[in-house]
């Protein structure tokens, strides 16, 4: 009996508390984007509305590379030219739509993008 309350505890835990997490909710569902070497799209829907959105890249250490927040952008403005450099992880957040959504990804050294969250 004491193994299974051991077990229960270290579940909680593990877990959090149930309805305690709300960090998925604000991040919002994983949804790709299109990346290149200097550019993202959030999208490419002329309908789409784009109201928000961050990335950041774990080269030396978290570094917040564009932020911006309270926007009305639709395509050709929904996308951006930042500077990613190969070798490196990603994430980013964004608003499309009224929704939040996420995305994060690996530039290999060849240039390939990987999804992280599927």
């Amino acid at each position: 009996m004491k193994n299974l309350f051991f077990l229960i505890f270290l579940c909680t835990l593990l877990t959090g508390c149930p309805g305690g997490n709300r960090e998925g909710k604000e991040i919002g569902d994983y949804k790709p984007f299109y990346v290149t070497r200097g550019n993202i799209c959030f999208s490419v829907n002329k309908n789409d509305v784009l109201s928000r959105y961050t990335l950041y890249s774990n080269q030396g250490g978290e570094k917040r590379l564009v932020v911006n927040d309270r926007v009305k952008l639709s395509y050709p403005d929904t996308c951006i030219n930042v500077d990613l450099n190969m070798g490196y992880q990603y994430s980013s957040s964004y608003n499309l739509n009224g929704i939040n959504y996420h995305y994060d990804f690996f530039i290999d050294n060849n240039g390939s993008v990987t999804g992280l969250n599927q």
